[in-house]
């Protein structure tokens, strides 16, 4: 079983995504939330972190699981999607990372209408995400 995290930056009423590189196996090209897989026995807020920091460089202060997505032909629901939002960070602004993406941005809601995500769900779990959460934040490494 394989286990992924996302995070959801936000910034006011803007979302930070990255776009998949074009040599991708999965999704190239399409626009996609930072993270990645969990490593066998590693915490999934810890992975997010984790990931956070090796894509963009930025490490989630606090965050708050606002959903699981799987994908269409996921029909067993063995690999999770874990979505996180994320309100506070260390790090400064975004930078890629890597040569998993191609770039990022930050894009508002009419924008996250528009563009073309690596999977379907995003969108509904990124628009939603921009409606102020009464949640507790979970507190990241502490």
């Amino acid at each position: 079983m394989s286990r992924l995290v996302c995070a959801i930056f936000i910034d006011g009423d803007r979302i930070l995504l990255v776009r998949r590189a074009s040599h991708r196996k999965w999704s190239p090209d399409k626009w996609d939330l930072v993270g990645g897989h969990a490593e066998k026995g590693e915490e999934l807020d810890v992975a997010l972190v984790r990931e956070c920091q090796e894509e963009v460089g930025l490490t989630p202060l606090a965050l708050s699981q606002i959903g699981t997505l799987y994908e269409a032909a996921d029909k067993k629901h063995g690999s999770p999607f874990h979505i996180y939002s994320v309100r506070l960070w260390t790090g400064g602004r975004a930078q890629l990372l890597g040569d998993e993406h191609s770039e990022l941005g930050w894009f508002s809601a009419e924008q996250v209408e528009t563009l073309e995500l690596a999977m379907s769900g995003y969108r509904e779990m990124l628009l939603k995400s921009l409606v102020p959460d009464e949640r507790p934040m979970l507190s990241s490494l502490g």
